[in-house]
Parts: structure tokens; C-alpha cells; sequence
């Protein structure tokens, strides 16, 4: 099949932002990609300037925060191929290219080439057509619970644009950090459909809805944008010296339902709140000898990092909690599987930026590392599941300055416990996409349906809600899911959110989110209070959603 050829326009060829050059590794690692040369952008063009005092305080802003990434060279010494740099003016050269696209990282280029001269067309980020700034300001404004970035495409000779791939961000609270973040999740965003234009070898490109255009911000604007800077800084002080005081602020909790999954109701749920200055996070139920045990992260507020504990239900309750795992470094999700007779865990640890799979040698207490994988990779809630005979890696990888872990979805293909082969999937990363990306738990396996269930990243919360992702399609070149169900935070005061669920046998657990925790020593397991009949299935917990077909990015 033959490799989708790639011309680049940069905004400073000699010295590209560090998300340009990001942008260029990717593309020169994939061998279907062909990148065959950069363009120099027009220099006369220069995006719209926008309200003047919003202009001037985002320039004092980025002077104050600075940029995230720097404006590194690219290393022209060690690179696949010898890419020229051209001229935006010399049609000649760039027409003799023979390319299948154009990638427009200035968003300026647009009329400037002739009509023949990309056979897909022109593909720019949107936002890089507005003024600095603005977006991520509207955004905030807004209250958007996600930012929504759509990659067009135009045709050389005309003015038509379509939206052919979008992704969605949550907001940051600071503007010049929401363009950053942009800007860096720009690159999986054009990396994954230009490996989705290559495999389908399209002709044309699907055309898909467009995203509202925000409206930009003005003095008004901006005044509520400094205000709800000011609050949210001094909200985020606030926690700091809650956890100083030990009053956990932002404390996970679990919730448990002993009974079919379809009846799940969080506010009914029996509660599990540490007794310690900690919280519990990230459940995972095995069942042993006729007992269930619930794994899961306790994180203590005093040294930041958390270990794995383990507890056994016995009357609801969960009861004889102690350490199953403790490292010198952070460990969170002990994601359980078995394989061949033999219980493994494979715990988040991307602090040590790998993999890690513990076999256990008695349970529940005693694991012993058994195979490492991704070395370098920062990977964050990695899943093991064998699916239809084929073990399948469900990951969360992030490739960018802010380590961010929420928005990427990437497979590979295993061959077990090992990890000693992983074949990345074709259109890795396969969803982009702060409402569905990050896993929230294992692959289930529900009414004989496959279901994926995912952090929802929005309403600049971490870990939101949980929706649950059923499986269409899976293989090495195709992936496709659809929301089926979700759970949001509303279903008694003072949550803020709620981010894993498993189920099992006949149990369903689920962690929450509070916004302060209390105090230490004041909390125990017990039956959520209320005197409301029990709810119909789906009623309050699991919400059935309208379902839509996933296209990656879309």
C-alpha cells in the first residue's frame, strides 16, 4: 500500500515550536507516511489581531507564564530522509512533489497554491486562524466542559473547508496553558488521520458536522475571564493548605452494590471512606475461595504517593484492609487478570515511565515482578484483556510537554503476561478525546457485550464521570466503539466526580469523588442515607445514552 505523501508548512522552518517538531517525529517514524518537504510559511500573512485589550493582556499573560515547550531545532543530522525546504512561491517544486497533502501548521497558507497541487487538499487546526488566544480564553468564559479542536481541510483553489477530524480537550483555568494544550493535541490529532487517510487510501475525505466558532472575546469578555482566573487560583490555593491541614480535599471514595449491574445506583450504593488520612481509588474485584476482595489505590495525603490495598466484603462491608503492594513510587490502578491458572496485576506506575506486570505468589499479599514493557513510555491505567483468543493492551500514553495522560487512547497486540511483543495499532491513538479516552477500569464483559468503560475528562475536572464505551470492532487496522451508558456526579451533594467501575459476580464497585473529605478518623462504611424507593434500572446511576459511531478522532 502505498506510503501518504506529506508536505509541511511551518510558521519558522529554521527553529518550529517544540509541538511542531513533535509533530515532524511522528510523522517521519510511521513508514506509511512519506514527508517529502517543508514550506515556508508566507511571512506577510499574519493571523487576525482581534480585541486590542484582550490582545495586550495575553500578551502579558505568556510574557508572565511563559511557553511550555521550547522552540527547538530539528535535527537534520539523524532524520529519515533529507526533507528540502521550500519556497511558498515556488508552485514548480512543490506541484513536482506529487503530494497527497498539505499539512498547514501557520493556518496562512490557504489560497496560495494552485489548485493541483495536493490531492487531498490543505489541512490546517482551526484555532490557528483566530487570534492568540482567544479560543482558550472563549472557552473559559463559556464554561465549556471541553474544548473542541477540529482539523480542516481546504482545496488549493477555493475557499470551501470541511471539518474531517476533531478533538476534544478539558479546559484548563489559565488561557495561555489552554493554548498550549491545543496546540500539543493538535499533533495526535493530524497524526491519526493522516494514518486514517493512508489506510482507507481515500479518494475524498469524510466530511463531518462543524464545530461551533466561538465567539470572541471582548472587554467583557476578558473582565469575566480575570475573574474566574482569580477564583479559580485562589480555589486551587485553598486545597493546598486543606491537605496541609488534612481535611483531603478532593478525596476518592468507594461505593459498592451487591446485586445485577443494570440496578446500579450510586446514591443507594454502601459507601468505603479510609479511616486514615488517605483515600480509596481505582477498585478492582477478584474473587478467592468463595470470598470477593476489592484491590484498589490508597493514596496518602502525606507523602503523595499511593500504594495498593486490598479488603474483603464481608456483610457490605469491606473489611481487613492492608498493603498488597508498596513501592517507593507511585502505584495506582492494580488492574487483575489470570492467565493459565495464574493471577497477575499490572499496576499504574508511570512514574517510572513502564510497564509492569506482578505475578502473585500467595494471595492477596505476596506479588512478585514478573515482566516489564514500554521502557521510557509514560503510560497511565493499561488494561490486559484476552479478547476472542488475542490479548489486547488498551493504554494511556501521553507524548507531549504536559505528560497528560487523559486525552490518547492507544492499543496494542500482545502475546500475554510477557508483554514481550506489542504491535501498535494501526491508527494508534485510536480515540482522541478527553470525554472517552482514559480507561476507567477493565474490559467487561456485560449481557454477553463488550464494554470499555472511560474516564469522562470534562468540566476541567479530573475524572468527572465514567462512561461505558461498547465495543463494535476490534482488529490491528480498525477500531470502533459506541457510548452505551454514563454516570455523572449529581446523585447526592458535595461529589465532584467519579472515575472507575468494575463489576463482578454480582458486584459493582465504583469510586467517587468528594470535594473535601473531612477530617481523618470521622468517616467510617456505611449505607448511603435515603428514604427513596429503589430506582428503575438505569434509571439514576447508569444512564442509557444515544448512541453514535466513533470515527477515531471524531
Amino acid at each position: 500500500m502505498q506510503a501518504l505523501r506529506i508536505a509541511i508548512v511551518l510558521p519558522t522552518p529554521d527553529r518550529p515550536a517544540g509541538w511542531c517538531t513533535r509533530l515532524v517525529e511522528q510523522i517521519e517514524a510511521e513508514p506509511r507516511l512519506d514527508l517529502r518537504a517543508f514550506i515556508a510559511c508566507p511571512s506577510h500573512m499574519q493571523p487576525s489581531s482581534g480585541n486590542a485589550l484582550v490582545r495586550t493582556w495575553y500578551a502579558f499573560e505568556r510574557k508572565v507564564v511563559g511557553k511550555l515547550q521550547a522552540a527547538d531545532p530539528l535535527d537534520r543530522s539523524n532524520r529519515r530522509g533529507n526533507c528540502p525546504t521550500l519556497a511558498n512561491d515556488d508552485h514548480l517544486a512543490i506541484v513536482g512533489m506529487d503530494l497527497d497533502v498539505i499539512v498547514d501548521l501557520s493556518g496562512q497558507a490557504a489560497g496560495i497554491f494552485p489548485a493541483e497541487v495536493a490531492r487531498l487538499g490543505i489541512w490546517h487546526p482551526d484555532f490557528l486562524r483566530r487570534p492568540a488566544g482567544s479560543t482558550a480564553i472563549a472557552a473559559i468564559v463559556a464554561r465549556d466542559p471541553v474544548i473542541a479542536i477540529s482539523l480542516l481541510c481546504g482545496a488549493a483553489d477555493r475557499g470551501e473547508e470541511t471539518t474531517i477530524a476533531t478533538a476534544r480537550l478539558n479546559t484548563k483555568f489559565v488561557a495561555s496553558r489552554n493554548e498550549d494544550f491545543m496546540l500539543e493535541k493538535a499533533v495526535p490529532l493530524i497524526v491519526n488521520a493522516l494514518k486514517r487517510a493512508q489506510a482507507s487510501q481515500a479518494v475524498e475525505l469524510p466530511a463531518l458536522p462543524r464545530s461551533a466558532e466561538p465567539r470572541q472575546p471582548g472587554g467583557a469578555g476578558l473582565c469575566t475571564y480575570l475573574a474566574r482566573l482569580g477564583g479559580d487560583g485562589a480555589a486551587k490555593v485553598v486545597e493546598k493548605v486543606g491537605e496541609k491541614l488534612g481535611a483531603r480535599p478532593g478525596m476518592f471514595f468507594l461505593k459498592s452494590h451487591a446485586g445485577a449491574w443494570s440496578e446500579f445506583d450510586p446514591a443507594r450504593a454502601t459507601a468505603h471512606v479510609s479511616a486514615k488520612n488517605s483515600y480509596f481509588a481505582d477498585p478492582f474485584l477478584w474473587e478467592r475461595a468463595g470470598a470477593m476482595y476489592c484491590f484498589f489505590e490508597e493514596f496518602d495525603y502525606r507523602t503523595g504517593r499511593g500504594h495498593i490495598s486490598v479488603g474483603r466484603f464481608e456483610d457490605g462491608q469491606l473489611a481487613d484492609i492492608r498493603v498488597a503492594l508498596r513501592r517507593d513510587y507511585h502505584l495506582s490502578f492494580p488492574h487483575l487478570f489470570e492467565h493459565e491458572g495464574e493471577l497477575y496485576m499490572m499496576p499504574e506506575c508511570c512514574e517510572v515511565r513502564r510497564l509492569e506486570v506482578w505475578k502473585c505468589r500467595e494471595f492477596p499479599y505476596d506479588w512478585a515482578l514478573h515482566a516489564t514493557a514500554l521502557e521510557g513510555v509514560v503510560a497511565a491505567d493499561s488494561t490486559l484483556n484476552l479478547i476472542d483468543g488475542t490479548w489486547w493492551l488498551f493504554t494511556n500514553i501521553s507524548d507531549d510537554a504536559f505528560l497528560d495522560m487523559n486525552t490518547q487512547l492507544h492499543i496494542f497486540r500482545t502475546d500475554g503476561p510477557d508483554l514481550a511483543r506489542l504491535e501498535p495499532h494501526a491508527l494508534n491513538p485510536v480515540v482522541v478525546d478527553a470525554r472517552e479516552a482514559r480507561n476507567a477500569g477493565r474490559i467487561l464483559k456485560l449481557d454477553g457485550r463488550l464494554y470499555r468503560p472511560a474516564q469522562d475528562n470534562s468540566h476541567g475536572t479530573y475524572g468527572y464521570g465514567v462512561r461505558l464505551m461498547e465495543i463494535a470492532h476490534l482488529s490491528l487496522d480498525d477500531y470502533r466503539e459506541e457510548l452505551a451508558f454514563s454516570i455523572e456526579p449529581d446523585f447526592e451533594p458535595g461529589i465532584t466526580g467519579c472515575h472507575h467501575l468494575d463489576v463482578r459476580a454480582g458486584r459493582v464497585v465504583m469510586d467517587v469523588r468528594k470535594r473535601v473529605g473531612g477530617f481523618a478518623g470521622r468517616a467510617t462504611g456505611r449505607k448511603a442515607p435515603g428514604s427513596a424507593p429503589a430506582m428503575a434500572p438505569l434509571a439514576t446511576g447508569l444512564r442509557s445514552a444515544r448512541t453514535r459511531h466513533l470515527k477515531g478522532s471524531e
